[in-house]
């Protein structure tokens, strides 16, 4: 029985056990630049790879250049399950068919590129032949960044906007490029750093640069299979009165009304629009974040969302009632603190009637 990869910190053993049954079966191209070839620090992407294969992945490691040799012994030192090819990329089919070859027979297959840089031709052709889901490059440089920020996740369609922003406008634009190829996943990881293939791999955020073809990111509407990870998830802010309680035959009745934010299908966040149609208005409301994914803007983007849902729905306001999310309504969303009295009157008694110390805030739409 496999063992189940050793993770960094940064990583959690649910994520795991989560993305496992997904992986399984899956191809990586995982394409090794030159100079991460003679560091030491190959030796962890290795172990890192072969962790990955223990668990079911289908792995192509493509070595920049023309010599093989180097990756494949520290393959054999590394006790991986491994094959050398035998023939660069550059010989086309037959190359293609030999690691088919190796793959079949669940081994690890090793290639050289036969060409230089790390989107040659010959390997994003590989992995599109292959049917890859990800398409990795291990290089010894940082990952891109927006206005000095790191880029954890950017969709291919949105490269091309943010450029003259970005660090390594290059590469983020070939990645796309190779996205729109077929690869749903592109992956831009600095190698020299211990355990990134698996850190990368197996948390939602990441710790390189993703560029990505598929919904990774999304802000969708609540289904009642959502429902039970939806209560568990906001339970200790319901138990210290930071958010109302709610049942799952309340949250079922309105389903309508509540979205969560997803990243890989994994739930991270929640919201909720209440409509007051006859005060042309709606209430913001059971705005949550999980903690490990605070202060990467999700929050702001679906407060964002439901602002404009509302705006398409007809109603000229937006208002939210909280006692714990004060300096975030106030400072962060810039909205402006109401009277209670401008509230709709069913929502004014059923607060007035709770006893909470709630503020009230709001914005015109």
């Amino acid at each position: 029985m496999p063992l189940l990869p050793q993770v960094g910190m940064s990583s959690n053993i649910r994520s795991v056990l989560e993305y496992v049954p997904y992986f399984q079966g899956r191809l990586f191209v995982v394409h090794i630049s030159r100079n991460l070839l003679e560091a030491d620090a190959l030796v962890d992407a290795l172990l890192d790879a072969d962790a990955l294969h223990e668990i079911g992945v289908r792995l192509v490691l493509v070595a920049e250049g023309d010599d093989v040799s180097g990756l494949a012994h520290r393959a054999d030192t590394c006790e991986m399950h491994a094959a050398a090819a035998g023939v660069p990329l550059t010989d086309g089919a037959a190359a293609v068919e030999r690691v088919r070859e190796i793959i079949d027979r669940r081994q690890v297959a090793i290639i050289a590129s036969g060409a230089e840089g790390r989107f040659d031709e010959g390997s994003v052709r590989l992995a599109v032949e292959l049917g890859a889901t990800k398409y990795i490059c291990l290089q010894t440089d940082e990952v891109p960044s927006r206005e000095g920020q790191p880029i954890f996740a950017i969709a291919e369609k949105e490269v091309e906007n943010c450029l003259a922003q970005c660090s390594h406008a290059d590469e983020l634009q070939t990645a796309a490029c190779v996205c729109r190829r077929g690869i749903p996943r592109v992956h831009l990881l600095n190698g020299r750093h211990r355990g990134v293939l698996l850190d990368e791999i197996f948390s939602e955020e990441g710790v390189g640069t993703m560029v990505h073809a598929d919904s990774y990111r999304e802000i969708r509407s609540v289904q009642e299979d959502d429902i039970p990870e939806l209560l568990s998830m906001i339970a200790r802010c319901v138990a210290d009165e930071k958010l109302l309680q709610r049942t799952y035959e309340s949250i079922r009745d309105q389903m309508h009304s509540y979205y969560v934010y997803t990243l890989d299908d994994t739930i991270v966040g929640c919201v909720a629009l209440y409509p007051y149609p006859e005060e042309s208005c709606a209430e913001l409301g059971c705005l949550f974040i999980k903690k490990s994914y605070e202060g990467h803007g999700y929050g702001r983007a679906m407060c964002r969302f439901v602002e404009n849902k509302a705006r398409q729905q007809g109603f000229r306001r937006i208002f939210a009632v909280s006692q714990s999310a004060v300096d975030y309504f106030r400072n962060r969303l810039h909205y402006a603190q109401l009277s209670r009295s401008l509230l709709p009157l069913s929502r004014l008694q059923a607060l007035e009637s709770s006893g909470r110390q709630s503020e009230v805030f709001g914005r015109d739409l």
